[in-house]
């Protein structure tokens, strides 16, 4: 699938031979005009760089990646519920088992997903929110 906004995860649908056909990037903006050679600007979200670069390329180089969550089953991780505030715990209910993520930066705190999942706290309680990573997230 062709990306269509901001925020998607992408890769390279036919990467060249010297490059990892698993690295994947943050779609930061998409060229809505010049058909039909639309550009985006990518950026590498996993990156040992201390600033990852941008990279402007064409847009029919990318499509979208879909993202299976029934690895977070189990693991500690944070959402955001719709009252705003944040519960910690363990994945235990998965709200779909595949999704086109779409990512957001929220205050510089870390990043809003899509990825809608219910977790139990450690007082037993659930709660349903979407995926919120921050830098000290260690899924």
């Amino acid at each position: 699938m062709l990306p269509n906004k901001a925020g998607q995860v992408v890769r390279f649908h036919t990467p060249f031979p010297d490059e990892d056909p698993k690295m994947i990037f943050i779609l930061l903006y998409l060229d809505e005009e010049h058909y039909p050679n639309r550009r985006a600007d990518i950026r590498p979200i996993f990156s040992n760089l201390t600033i990852p670069p941008i990279n402007r390329v064409q847009l029919e180089d990318l499509e979208v990646v879909e993202l299976d969550l029934k690895d977070l089953m189990m693991h500690k991780v944070t959402v955001i519920k719709e009252d705003r505030t944040e519960a910690v715990g363990r994945v235990v209910k998965l709200h779909q088992e595949k999704i086109i993520p779409e990512l957001t930066v929220k205050e510089g705190k870390g990043v809003m997903t899509n990825a809608l999942i219910t977790v139990k706290d450690f007082d037993g309680q659930e709660h349903t929110g979407f995926l919120f990573v921050t830098p000290e997230s260690k899924i």
